[in-house]
Parts: C-alpha cells; sequence; structure tokens
C-alpha cells in the first residue's frame, strides 16, 4: 500500500503538495509495509506524552507547545495511514498535504497568549478555534466547494484540526470543545486517546486491499467524514462533560472585626469570596461565632488556621509533643464541642507550613519532628470526633517544597485523619525573586496528587507587584496552570496589601485586578459553597502566616 499513488491525475498536480507527498511514498510502499511507520509514530507519541507528563505539570509554556507540535504530526499520520486503509486506495496530496499542515498549524493560535494577550481565549485554557465550529466549518466549505482542489485541502485541514483536537483531549486541561455554544471544556482521559491511536494502527496495519478500488471524491469524503465521526463519538461519549469547577477564596486583612471587609471584596473582585480565611492562635478558643456566622450568612465556608502558639508573644510555645500527650485535652474539648455547636460546616487547617522552619511548630524547632507533628494532628482529629465535630473539615497544607528543599511528604497524617489537603505558596518578588507560578506549585502538586486522593486547595497563594508583572502572573495561574490541576477546587488568596515583602493586595494596580475580575466571571472559577462541600472524598490519583507578622517562607 501507498499513502499517495502516482497517477496521471498527481502528475498534472504538480507543485508543493506532490513534493510534500513525495517524503512519505518511501516508507509506505509495499517494500516498507507501513506497520513499521504507524507503530514507530503512535510509539512516539505516547512516550512523549509520557515524558512530558512526568517531567512538568502545566502545559501552558511554548516549550510544550514545541514538543508537542511533533506529536500532533506523528498522530495525523498514523490517521491518515488508517484511513488510506479504509478507502482502499492512495489520497489526493492536497489532501494530505493540508491535513499534515493544520495537525500543528492550528496552534498558532497559542500565539498571543505567548505574548500576553488572551484575546483569543479569555478565561479558558485553550483558544476559541480550538473547537468543533472550526472543524465544522472546514468540512462545509470542502463539502459545498465545486472545485476539486478547494474540496481536497479544505477537508484536509478539517481532517488535520480534528486529529489535533483529539489529542489535545487527553493532554491538558481539555478543549472548548461545544464553543461558542457553552465554555465548558471538554477533556478525556488519556486510556481513550491511546486506545484510539491503537485501533488507528491496526487499520494501517491491515493496508490497503490489492483489487480494491473506489471513486477518488467519494473516497476522500466518506473517509474524512467516518473518522471525524469516531473520533468525536468517542471523545464526546467519554468526555467530562465540564472540567472541575474551583472556589476562589480570600484572607481579607481586617474582616475578624469588620465583615464589611468581605462584601467590599466581593465588589470589588466581581463575586463573593466562597472561603473566608481566618487565623487565630492558642490563646483563645478558635470558635469565634461571630466571625463564623460573618462568612457563612455571606455564602462561605469559614477556613481557620489554627496556630499553636500566642502571636502577641511568640516565645510562647505549644509544644507538640504535649499537645499529642494530651495536655490540653480540656482546650481542645471545648473548641471541640463548640465547633459543634455551630454545626455549619468549617474547613480547619492546623500548625500549618510544618515543613518550613519560620514558625515554633517546624521543622526543627522546639525539638519538633515529622513524628510529633503526626501525633499532635492524629490527636486533634480523635478529640474532635469523640466531641460530635463531625462538622470540621481537616485541611492539612504544607508550604511547597521548594524544589525539595521543604520536604513535605512524612508530615502527611494519612487519608485517614484529612478531609482536603493543599498548599501554600508565594511569589516575593523583588525579596525572594520572581518565580511563575507553575514553578512555585507544579512539582509540589505532582507529588501531592501522589501521595492523597483528597481534593485539594492552594490556602495561601499570591504575588507581589515588584519584581514582575504581576497581572501576567496570575493570567497565568488563571488561565493555563491551575486548569491543569484537576485536583485543585479551591484557591485562598492572600489578599494582604501591607505584607513586608510587597503588596499581595488583589488590587494592587488595575491589571492584576482584571485578570482577578475576568476569571471571577468564568464558569471555570464559579464553584459555589454547596459544590465545595459536594466534591467527594477521594479523587483519584492521576498517574499565611500569622496576622501582621512576618516571616522568612519563600
Amino acid at each position: 500500500m501507498r499513502l499517495i499513488g502516482r497517477s496521471a491525475a498527481e502528475e498534472r498536480l504538480g507543485g508543493n503538495a506532490t513534493r510534500a507527498g513525495s517524503y512519505l511514498r518511501p516508507l509506505t510502499s509495499r517494500r516498507n509495509h507501513p506497520a513499521r511507520l504507524a507503530l514507530v509514530l503512535a510509539g512516539a507519541v505516547v512516550a512523549v506524552d509520557l515524558l512530558w507528563s512526568l517531567v512538568e505539570g502545566s502545559t501552558g509554556s511554548l516549550a510544550y507547545g514545541l514538543i508537542a507540535a511533533p506529536a500532533h504530526l506523528a498522530t495525523c499520520v498514523v490517521a491518515l495511514l488508517a484511513v488510506t486503509a479504509l478507502a482502499g486506495r492512495s489520497l489526493p496530496p492536497r489532501f494530505v498535504t493540508a491535513a499534515l499542515i493544520a495537525s500543528v498549524a492550528i496552534d498558532v493560535d497559542h500565539i498571543p497568549g505567548y505574548l500576553g494577550s488572551h484575546v483569543l481565549a479569555g478565561t479558558l485554557p485553550r483558544p476559541y478555534p480550538h473547537s468543533l465550529l472550526l472543524v465544522l466549518l472546514l468540512a462545509a466549505l470542502g463539502g459545498v466547494s465545486r472545485r476539486r482542489g478547494v474540496r481536497e485541502v479544505s477537508l484536509g485541514l478539517a481532517f488535520g484540526v480534528s486529529v489535533h483536537l483529539f489529542r489535545d483531549l487527553a493532554t491538558g486541561p481539555g478543549v472548548p470543545l461545544l464553543w461558542p455554544l457553552s465554555d465548558g471544556v471538554a477533556s478525556l482521559p488519556y486510556a481513550y486517546f491511546a486506545l484510539g491511536l491503537g485501533l488507528a494502527t491496526l487499520l494501517a496495519l491491515r493496508g490497503a486491499p490489492a483489487r480494491r478500488r473506489s471513486p477518488a471524491r467519494a473516497g476522500v469524503l466518506a473517509s474524512v467524514l467516518a473518522l471525524v465521526l469516531l473520533i468525536f463519538g468517542v471523545g464526546v461519549s467519554g468526555v467530562g462533560a465540564v472540567a472541575p469547577r474551583v472556589g476562589m477564596g480570600a484572607y481579607i486583612p481586617g474582616s475578624y472585626g469588620e465583615p464589611s471587609l468581605i462584601d467590599a471584596y466581593g465588589a470589588e473582585v466581581g463575586s463573593e469570596p466562597v472561603i473566608v480565611s481566618y487565623y487565630e492562635d492558642w490563646t483563645h478558643s478558635p470558635i469565634e461565632t461571630a466571625q463564623l456566622n460573618a462568612a457563612w450568612s455571606r455564602g462561605a465556608i469559614p477556613l481557620l488556621t489554627w496556630e499553636p502558639w500566642s502571636q502577641r508573644d511568640p516565645s510562647v510555645v505549644v509544644s507538640l509533643r504535649a499537645i499529642a500527650s494530651g495536655a490540653y485535652d480540656a482546650y481542645l474539648s471545648n473548641a471541640a464541642r463548640a465547633a459543634a455547636a455551630w454545626g455549619h460546616p468549617i474547613m480547619l487547617r492546623f500548625a500549618h507550613e510544618m515543613n518550613g522552619g519560620w514558625y515554633p511548630w517546624g521543622r526543627g524547632r522546639n525539638g519538633n519532628t515529622a513524628a510529633t507533628y503526626v501525633a499532635a494532628w492524629r490527636h486533634l482529629v480523635r478529640i474532635f470526633r469523640a466531641n460530635g465535630a463531625n462538622n470540621v473539615k481537616w485541611v492539612w497544607t504544607p508550604y511547597v517544597s521548594n524544589g525539595g528543599a521543604l520536604p513535605f511528604r512524612r508530615y502527611f497524617p494519612g487519608n485517614r485523619w484529612v478531609d482536603w489537603a493543599g498548599l501554600d505558596g508565594l511569589n516575593g518578588g523583588s525579596v525572594f525573586g520572581w518565580r511563575p507560578f507553575w514553578k512555585i506549585f507544579a512539582q509540589s502538586y505532582r507529588e501531592l496528587v501522589r501521595m492523597t486522593p483528597r481534593p485539594l486547595m492552594f490556602a495561601e497563594v499570591g504575588s507581589t507587584e515588584e519584581g514582575g508583572n504581576k497581572a501576567a502572573w496570575l493570567s497565568g495561574a488563571l488561565r493555563q496552570a491551575v486548569p491543569r490541576m484537576p485536583h485543585i477546587r479551591a484557591i485562598v488568596w492572600w489578599a494582604d496589601g501591607g505584607d513586608y515583602r510587597g503588596n499581595f493586595g488583589l488590587n494592587s494596580s488595575p491589571a492584576a485586578l482584571a485578570v482577578l475580575r475576568a476569571a471571577a466571571s468564568s464558569a471555570e472559577y464559579s464553584a459555589s459553597r454547596a459544590q465545595l462541600l459536594g466534591i467527594p472524598a477521594r479523587l483519584g490519583h492521576p498517574h499565611r502566616h500569622s496576622r501582621g507578622r512576618g516571616h522568612g517562607k519563600r
């Protein structure tokens, strides 16, 4: 079988299309069976995808685009070999050339995003042209055209784009497949893509029957339509209809005593926070009814960060070993009963960022070890459960590992003792050096999803204005990185404009605020309180800072 047969009609076509087809002809002759080519290319595609999934946590980069292009091209060649076998004859050179070009060229719509403009994507993780609309328009143009050359090129373009989208469904944050009818983002388990690639390879192995012939016009059109229907029939049926929605909340300085600041935040950002973060120390009960009611009455879940120290006198050390041994059981039991009496769900994270050394409960401080931390955490959970405080959702959040400098795996109390997990991480800008969002979080995110199937949150996240472009940093986080982290279900902004490391306020610049407002108005970041509370306990495995007091975390 040959992908492109030599005929009198082909001789008349001439030009670049014929020359492009000649490059493939030696690889698909009877002497060099297409099985070798199909198997090698299919294996290369899977190898590239596996390698990238292991190396990087985000596909929102120019580097990924350059690596993905050969994989898209190879996928298209395999699909063309399969269609050739189905048609029983060679495909027109113009069709083949157009398909190969389109399978890569569709990604030019990412270029504005690389340059900082999201006119072609809005808040979607992939640009609008990555949808069925483009495929249908190209196919329709080919179907109505009376000119053979236009028909072959248009159908080839539709074929190449459809194959590209099929792979995109399984290699990243998904595709706005039904745009403009819907702004939902469709995705496909990678196993489905691998299955489709395998089926195409098997078809290519058949080759074309020696005596089978069909009219070129009917063969091309039937083959293209059949493959497009096959691809998107499998894709749509196996797709999670809409990507998981993420809820956005914030630590709002001063809201502890002035709940109206929560309303002001909502008016400024364009959406009420779905989580309101508070910080409580060990000098009083963390269950402040007025504070909790202020958040709950505004549709938010209170997130209490319970710090075992005195914020006014940091020399007061609450020993983790003493907590685990029962020395504070009376205090803990009173807090647990107060939480149970309040009745509504509370997110509670105890002794956060334990893997760093800037808090007295942290790594290497006051004799603390990972074992003493885990023992103290589990003891707290036991006390609360024994007192009926099952409305408390336990949130475990280390600081990001910073390339392995701050390991956190040993501090994990275990899935039985945790309802949510997450990460803290800040871009300190000129103080600690400007770092992109993905560089701060990607490695730690991958490690965390290997550790636990619990839903995840970024419990403290933000960037200063100093040292770089904050609007671009936020845009990269919300439009590219977070959509590629499906276990992240909540983001809690560190919105402190008076932080010693710089201005983390969400309104620190009009450009930064505009990015947040755009995200807040999108479906992707519209998760409600009920939706967050309804997230399953298991999502499966894929293959802060005290008020008014700074510290050395990065």
